[in-house]
Order: structure tokens, then sequence, then C-alpha cells
């Protein structure tokens, strides 16, 4: 009898039931970001300008810059993305100030937007918001 069968009563043998996937490696695996039909998806670093709402926790009406970093198939996707993201988090008047595609960069030398790029290869969307307001444009 191999390891992998056990007997039962009436002298017959069973296979063990397959085992459940894992809770938590399943989920890390859903929100990693979908392959559409045969379109590679690639990393996008953005900075943006945006006024802050009540949902920021920041100053209302206060300009910020923030660096998002988002995962998908073309340039024009992941700043959409991007913008409905900020607007989902109490943003409004973004304006895309740079955009580039970073795929395949080994790090990034500040270890905060390293960070933000990692979480964003991981769940799809990272964003980094500079605390310090924007001179002149409150």
């Amino acid at each position: 009898m191999s390891a992998q069968t056990t007997k039962t009563k009436a002298g017959g043998t069973k296979k063990p039931a397959a085992k459940k996937p894992d809770a938590k490696k399943a989920a890390s695996q859903s929100a990693a970001p979908k392959k559409a039909s045969g379109e590679t998806p690639r990393l996008f670093m953005m900075l943006f300008e945006a006024t802050a709402g009540a949902k920021t926790g920041l100053r209302m009406g206060a300009r910020h810059a923030i660096a998002v970093f988002m995962v998908a198939t073309t340039r024009e996707i992941a700043a959409a993305k991007a913008f409905k993201g900020l607007e989902m988090t109490g943003w409004s008047g973004m304006q895309i100030k740079h955009g580039m595609d970073i795929t395949g960069q080994k790090r990034l030398k500040d270890p905060a937007l390293d960070r933000m790029a990692r979480k964003a290869i991981e769940k799809g969307a990272g964003f980094l918001v500079y605390k310090n307001e924007l001179k002149g444009q409150a």
C-alpha cells in the first residue's frame, strides 16, 4: 500500500482528500494584475499634482505631489486607472506631470519609491503622497 492511499473498513482503499488552497496565497494571487488577451502588463511610474479633499486626511484644498505606480498594458490605461484611484481616495483637480514605463528596472534609488513600485507589482497599484504642500498652488 502506498503512502497516498488508506484502507477503508470494507477492505478497499481510498485516496485522501485534495488539499484546500491556502487562503493567504490565493488572495495574493488574485490581487495581482491579470494579463489581457496576449498583452504583457507593464509597470508605469507617474507624477501627479492633485488637490486634497476631506477623505485624504490632509488640509482640504492643498495641492500635493503624488507618485503613482500602476500595472497596465498601456500608458493610457495606467493613467486612466491612476486618475480613478486618486478620485476614489478623495483627490480632485489631478494633473499628470510626468509618466514613464519602468518595466524591468532593478531597483529605484529612493527607498520609498522602490517600496511603492514593489507594492504595485504585487497588488497592481501604489500611491505615494508627498506631505509637503506645493507652494503657490493652494
